[in-house]
């Protein structure tokens, strides 16, 4: 009658061995194959001065982000890449809070740093930056909902202040 101990024929077999191999082999492809995660961008290609109308400039150079505001501490910061594009790690909690027409910053006592988006202007729209050459301009968002849009000037503009 029927075999309870059957195995299949040696086709069978060699079907199973086959699927086997070829997941193996996809599985293998996927683990060495796979595109190498790209490395965050050296803190060098964004050193410079950045501007904006409402507050005071900031300094990107070698020693620290600095915000060019009168007992302001400088403090460290990074480039990271996100889905969004390649962003400004500042390494303290920075805070823009309106002040008579002005923004004024500060460090907040809790939180764990604050990051800042590099962004173009492509069609009007804003669109996130990937291209190390391209970093020109973040946003800061201040307290109060607004965004600062900070631009690259000349370095002598956070020299002069």
């Amino acid at each position: 009658m029927f075999d309870m101990a059957y195995k299949g024929t040696g086709y069978e077999l060699d079907l199973r061995w086959l699927y086997l191999a070829s997941a193996a082999a996809m599985i293998g492809a996927f683990v060495f194959l796979r595109p190498k995660p790209v490395p965050p961008p050296e803190n060098a290609v964004a050193f410079g001065c950045y501007v904006t109308p409402s507050s005071a400039p900031i300094k990107l150079a070698a020693d620290g982000m600095t915000i060019m505001q009168e007992g302001f501490p400088r403090i460290g910061f990074h480039l990271e890449r996100h889905k969004t594009g390649i962003v400004l790690t500042a390494e303290a909690l920075i805070v823009a809070r309106p002040d008579n027409g002005r923004y004024v910053y500060s460090i907040a006592q809790r939180g764990e740093g604050l990051y800042l988006d590099f962004f173009r202007i492509d069609g009007g729209r804003s669109y996130g930056v990937f291209d190390e050459r391209e970093l020109l301009q973040f946003n800061m968002l201040a307290s109060d909902g607004v965004y600062l849009p900070y631009r690259r000037d000349v370095d002598s503009v956070c020299e002069e202040v």
